[in-house]
């Protein structure tokens, strides 16, 4: 499988885009490439999407905090045999914490390998999380984009890349997950790069606008 392992594999790949769509050049022009963000793979991997699932990045990393506080060696028979109220008072929803639980209850029994997933293809690795409760399409994609660094991935339900995608592209209207999926093809096999460099477009015109309002 094809991975990012350092920036200049961002670097090259952004480049390419550039070069063949104009989106992507004016992106790059106005903000380069955007950096090589990665995560841990593995259980932690997974409980850091699960708990940035639908809440602003400010709460999850506020959450993330106080999990981490209360649980620092992060092993899935730790969070088994926790408490619910030890679990909410991390700022975890009931549906969270079940999450948390399956997820758990799938690696620790075996059933989830989650060392030996790591070398597998993508839609494998994608088949195997989504087949747990609470791991949808976005979670997988972003474990696989973010914490396994593979090139191809694109989690087109993602609202802030439907947002960036609509302002870089000037389309009236943000794509749904199942037209910026569709729209994201020719960015094959480089999705994952293309991803990134919307975000960080993103990113950059949020800035802007803030600057202009203070």
């Amino acid at each position: 499988m094809q991975t990012y392992k350092s920036q200049s594999d961002i670097d090259l790949a952004v480049e390419v885009l550039a070069a063949e769509d104009e989106g992507m050049a004016r992106a790059y022009a106005e903000y380069g490439s955007p950096p090589l963000r990665s995560g841990q793979s593995g259980f932690e991997g997974l409980v850091g999407l699960l708990i940035s699932q639908q809440v602003s990045t400010k709460a999850a990393a506020a959450i993330h905090a106080r999990f981490h506080a209360e649980f620092p060696n992060a092993v899935p028979r730790d969070v088994l045999a926790a408490s619910d109220e030890a679990l909410a008072a991390c700022g975890l929803s009931r549906p969270k914490q079940r999450y948390l639980r399956i997820l758990a209850q799938a690696i620790d029994s075996g059933q989830l390998d989650i060392d030996k997933m790591a070398e597998a293809e993508d839609d494998k690795i994608f088949a195997e999380l989504t087949a747990l409760v609470g791991i949808g399409p976005w979670t997988a994609d972003c474990y696989l984009l973010f914490n396994l660094g593979r090139r191809d991935r694109f989690p087109a339900g993602d609202l802030a890349l439907q947002e960036g995608y609509r302002l870089l592209y000037s389309l009236n209207a943000r794509p749904d997950a199942k037209q910026l999926a569709g729209l994201a093809e020719r960015f094959q096999p480089h999705r994952a790069a293309a991803a990134r460099m919307i975000w960080h477009f993103y990113d950059g015109e949020r800035a802007k606008v803030k600057l202009l309002k203070q």
